[in-house]
């Protein structure tokens, strides 16, 4: 008996407590504040690579920017992307979005020093544009700003807005 017990004192003791992450949805305004440029473009190229370090890997996505949200921005612009892959080898960082040439996205970024930019908030900083069917009028979802109550997927009363109306509600908040 007191030898199980020993034993079950000494696992309790090698157990490591789990660890998890929260992470807390920003507002519209946090965005658009917490980013130093926004752009409007269409992704140009992807390209994966290692980190400095050799332990993970990075995207860096290529755009053509179109236009200008907030801050300065060239013609053609790279952000750096936790995840993607490198020949056979991909690494996959829940909640950060994917892109591919060819996508349109309105995309906030956020300055780290001499590095390149990166996804203010990953997902959260990039917002699709989708062409509309007949019009072809350029539609984004529109930023989620109801603190209070549940946000659901599919939610009939969030409709795509055009996207003059998104960067019209960017320029609010910036200035």
């Amino acid at each position: 008996m007191a030898r199980a017990a020993w034993t079950a004192l000494l696992c309790l003791m090698l157990v490591s407590p789990l660890g998890a992450t929260t992470f807390l949805p920003l507002s519209f305004e946090q965005l658009v504040t917490s980013a130093s440029t926004i752009v409007y473009g269409r992704v140009v190229d992807v390209r994966g690579q290692w980190s400095d370090d050799h332990r993970s890997i990075e995207s860096v996505v290529t755009i053509d920017v179109m236009r200008g949200m907030k801050g300065s921005a060239p013609v053609q612009m790279a952000f750096m992307m936790p995840g993607g892959q490198v020949g056979r080898y991909v690494n996959v960082i829940p909640g950060t979005p994917v892109f591919t040439a060819g996508d349109l996205a309105v995309v906030f970024l956020t300055s780290r020093g001499a590095r390149l930019p990166i996804a203010t908030g990953l997902t959260q900083g990039v917002y699709r544009v989708q062409r509309e069917g007949e019009s072809g009028d350029l539609r984004v979802m529109p930023p989620v700003t109801e603190t209070s109550g549940r946000i659901l997927r599919g939610d009939p009363r969030r409709q795509p807005m055009a996207l003059a109306a998104f960067e019209a509600a960017v320029k609010q908040v910036s200035r």
